[in-house]
């Protein structure tokens, strides 16, 4: 297995009609921290759309008086202007950040979305929302699946974040785990200091055992790699401890890039 460290480029932000500005601050903050591009990418799920055209199809406004047919229209007409809306405070947010910034808005399936756009240098970041209603939504569940679908790291931010100071911290499975590398990259870059937590076999989502390995780490960002512990592991971490989780991909072996940029082989 490659022993290289992982080298990021870009960091690609998911955001969402409700993304607010706290969002955008935490992105260019880690962009410069990192020396990343920065791509804002305001998704719009077709599947609400394909919904709104089904004609049983009904919506409930608290304010409105019940249930109504979802008026596709008015449903266009909102996303533009909440596009409009954070493509303004994107601008904003990024303007004094030394990389390269953009922003774009894609729609379609959030899986083939993040497909397309995301790459094996990038950190695609989700922040979740501040209400637990908007954080129960299906579309949240999607677009966290799709992140993780993609090549890319994933980096889930809390709604609440407890610390922007302090070491960073890997959770390591193995010796070599290559979380480690990463989160060594991070701390020289951020000037913090550097913990590793041995957690071979460790159930950490259990929030008692998570307190327990974490002692009195007061971190402010903490790395595991994709496949040791779980994509519900990440998830449950940055809840308990209220600091972004970066879950990076394991690099790929020689033999398996090898395979993987081999021709497919006829049947005939």
């Amino acid at each position: 297995m490659s022993e290289q460290p992982h080298s990021f480029k870009r960091l690609v932000l998911g955001l969402q009609p409700s993304a607010p500005d706290r969002t955008m601050q935490l992105a260019v903050e880690l962009a410069d921290l990192l020396h990343l591009d920065l791509l804002g990418l305001f998704l719009e799920d077709t599947g609400l759309r394909d919904l709104a055209s089904m004609p049983f199809a009904r919506e409930f406004r608290s304010l409105g008086g019940g249930w109504h047919a979802i008026d596709l229209d008015r449903l266009s007409h909102d996303f533009e202007l909440a596009a409009r809306n954070i493509e303004r405070m994107f601008t904003e947010a990024a303007k004094r950040l030394p990389t390269r910034s953009q922003f774009e808005i894609v729609r379609g399936p959030l899986a083939k979305t993040f497909a397309s756009v995301s790459r094996t240098d990038d950190i695609v970041m989700i922040v979740e929302p501040i209400s637990p209603a908007e954080r129960a939504t299906q579309q949240f569940v999607w677009l966290v699946q799709a992140a993780f679908q993609s090549a890319a790291a994933v980096m889930l931010v809390p709604p609440q974040i407890a610390r922007t100071k302090g070491p960073i911290v890997a959770i390591a499975a193995t010796p070599d785990d290559p979380s480690i590398h990463a989160a060594a990259a991070i701390a020289v870059a951020a000037k913090e200091e550097l913990i590793v937590i041995e957690a071979k076999g460790v159930a950490l989502p259990d929030p008692a055992i998570c307190a327990q390995a974490f002692r009195q780490t007061q971190e402010r960002l903490i790395v595991m790699t994709r496949g040791a512990f779980g994509d519900k592991a990440a998830l449950a971490i940055a809840a308990a401890r209220r600091v972004p989780v970066l879950v990076i991909e394991p690099p790929v072996s020689d033999e398996t890039a090898a395979a993987q940029s081999r021709p497919p082989q006829s049947n005939r």
